[in-house]
């Protein structure tokens, strides 16, 4: 996956310092990362002009700041070319970056009283200077659950209005008042029409892309339960095996492909 950086160590405590030579700058514009040409991430040294610096998490030795780069007249790629970026903790840190970008530019102002917001001095949280209203980072609870059935087939999904377009596993957000075992439970009877069972935990992921932690289950349909597709959310739901061939062995980004490869594996 890829947050999956060892021996590398990610700092987020929230501990800001000034910028140094070889410290990291990420900028971004909408739901694009602004790179160097090549690809590369600018660094403290490039710039020669005093600019306004956000720190944001350090890798190891190497501090992240976000920063308007516009000005360095960057290439501009969607954040989504971040999934196969190498080496892997650069990848982490665009994808991580962009999280915090976004959660930034959306409170600007106070959601209470739209007053103009500041940054807290103790915590990462803006904070509303004239009401008082305390706001941390965006974090959207999600799960994913891989289903097989009694022959040890796997079922694999397609989504019916998404960009990705590759084969996924059942999956949605968590909702008010539910455990993520019973937000399991009620996606795949929702889009699949699949009772489920022995849900079983695997792990789960920060992802950055839609400012998520995912949670992620192995489970169960037991019996000859008929798929009832919700085409709302799906175009595709079918049951594979091991011998198919639906998913690539070079993406090996998301949680949803390591579990699928996982079964193709024989060790899911």
């Amino acid at each position: 996956m890829y947050q999956t950086s060892q021996p590398h160590h990610f700092y987020n405590h929230y501990e800001p310092e000034l910028p140094k030579k070889g410290d990291i700058l990420l900028s971004y514009d909408g739901r694009n990362i602004l790179l160097k040409n090549g690809m590369s991430f600018f660094h403290y040294e490039d710039i020669s002009q005093d600019i306004q610096y956000r720190y944001l998490f350090k890798i190891d030795d190497t501090n992240f700041y976000l920063c308007d780069l516009m000005f360095m007249h960057p290439i501009s790629l969607d954040i989504q070319t971040m999934r196969s970026y190498q080496p892997k903790e650069y990848a982490f840190a665009a994808i991580t970056g962009w999280h915090l970008y976004d959660w930034y530019r959306n409170n600007v102002f106070c959601g209470r009283c739209a007053s103009k917001m500041i940054e807290d001095t103790k915590e990462r949280a803006m904070r509303c200077p004239n009401c008082g209203n305390l706001v941390y980072p965006r974090i959207n609870p999600v799960v994913i659950v891989a289903i097989k059935n009694d022959q040890d087939e796997l079922l694999v999904t397609k989504y019916a209005h998404a960009s990705y377009s590759k084969f996924a596993l059942v999956a949605g957000f968590i909702e008010i008042g539910e455990t993520s075992e019973e937000a399991a439970i009620r996606e795949a009877k929702e889009e699949t029409g699949l009772d489920i069972t022995d849900l079983t935990f695997y792990k789960d992921q920060p992802w950055g892309f839609s400012s998520s932690l995912i949670f992620t289950y192995v489970a169960k349909a037991h019996g000859n339960q008929k798929i009832t597709l919700e085409d709302h959310e799906l175009k595709i739901a079918q049951w594979v095996t091991r011998n198919d061939t639906y998913v690539d062995p070079k993406d090996d980004a998301s949680i949803t492909s390591e579990m699928i490869h996982k079964y193709l594996e024989g060790e899911l």
